[in-house]
């Protein structure tokens, strides 16, 4: 759903109009991420843009069009090597773990995945980025669709009002066990997924939830991974808890047909949402939330068993 985009800071930030014109074409709800390759990339393009004699005006605009592009720029914990260039930098890594394309300055890189600014239009293949997509319901696909989402992003909130830990009750675990394996090897950094599911009749309470849950997750948390389980009731005559999201602090997903593997037969539709949009539906489930009310504890779990209500 997303692809991960090396920019060479002097190919976007020499330029005025080129800046305006990238910086828009990029982020979650656009299918493209910049990496954030060197980790002061954004410094870096400042000092490409005074270099090359922005006004003060538009420099003032570069500075704060890239504070405000936090779900645009994100790292994905590449090595850089501070004593090469950066186009030597993007090759090497380019080989070692493919770039979905290389925005750099005209023949600045000799290979197929090599963009100049001008290159970078919707027509072109390496930088055409669908923002929806049908997905098997199968465990590894799901994970595989919300892996790159999942990986750059500081908070993760599972929406699915039908998610449930029970094998009976779906296949829940199968996808959300697949997703944390690959966090886990392409991450050193463990994660909190909160889990948000609507209330019934049929659902434990929290205390025997809290007793559960652990037999019933054991080997799908790595190291350091926690798992937080809340339950809400919907709010009379307002919004029904019905549609299923993955939202992240970078923007988010809405997923058609919900997060529980089915089999390789199926699909469902996984679309990107505006991240202004996304964070709304966060909100949903906030503390301070009005839309939906919480009902009972949360439940919380780690990779060694611990659980405590909150």
């Amino acid at each position: 759903m997303l692809s991960e985009y090396a920019v060479e800071p002097a190919a976007i930030g020499t330029d005025w109009n080129t800046f305006r014109y990238l910086i828009e074409k990029f982020g979650a709800d656009k299918g493209r991420l910049i990496s954030r390759f060197p980790n002061k990339w954004e410094k870096k393009v400042i000092q490409a843009a005074k270099d090359a004699g922005l006004s003060e005006v538009k420099l003032a605009s570069v500075v704060e069009r890239l504070h405000g592009a936090k779900h645009k720029v994100v790292s994905f914990n590449r090595t850089y090597d501070h004593e090469t260039s950066w186009v030597d930098n993007a090759i090497r890594e380019h080989g070692h773990r493919p770039f979905r394309a290389i925005v750099c300055g005209e023949g600045a890189v000799t290979c197929a995945e090599a963009l100049a600014p001008d290159d970078c239009f919707d027509e072109n293949a390496f930088f055409n980025a669908p923002i929806s997509r049908d997905v098997a319901r199968t465990s590894d696909d799901i994970a595989d669709a919300l892996l790159l989402i999942a990986l750059v992003a500081g908070e993760i909130d599972i929406v699915d009002p039908y998610f449930d830990l029970r094998p009976a009750k779906g296949n829940y675990t199968g996808p959300l066990t697949s997703l944390l394996g690959k966090l886990a090897a392409a991450t050193p950094t463990p994660k909190v997924i909160k889990v948000h599911f609507r209330s019934h009749d049929s659902r434990p309470p929290p205390n025997i939830l809290a007793q559960n849950a652990p037999a019933l997750i054991n080997g799908i948390l790595p190291q350091g991974y926690s798992l937080e389980l809340y339950e809400w009731t919907e709010v009379p005559g307002g919004e029904d808890l019905h549609d299923r999201f993955f939202l992240t602090d970078v923007g988010g997903l809405m997923v058609g047909a919900g997060l529980a593997a089915a089999g390789p037969g199926e699909t469902a539709t996984f679309t990107l949402l505006d991240n202004t949009h996304a964070q709304q539906l966060r909100s949903r489930f906030s503390a301070n939330s009005t839309v939906y009310t919480r009902v009972g504890s949360a439940v919380r779990v780690d990779a060694n068993g611990n659980v405590e209500l909150f």
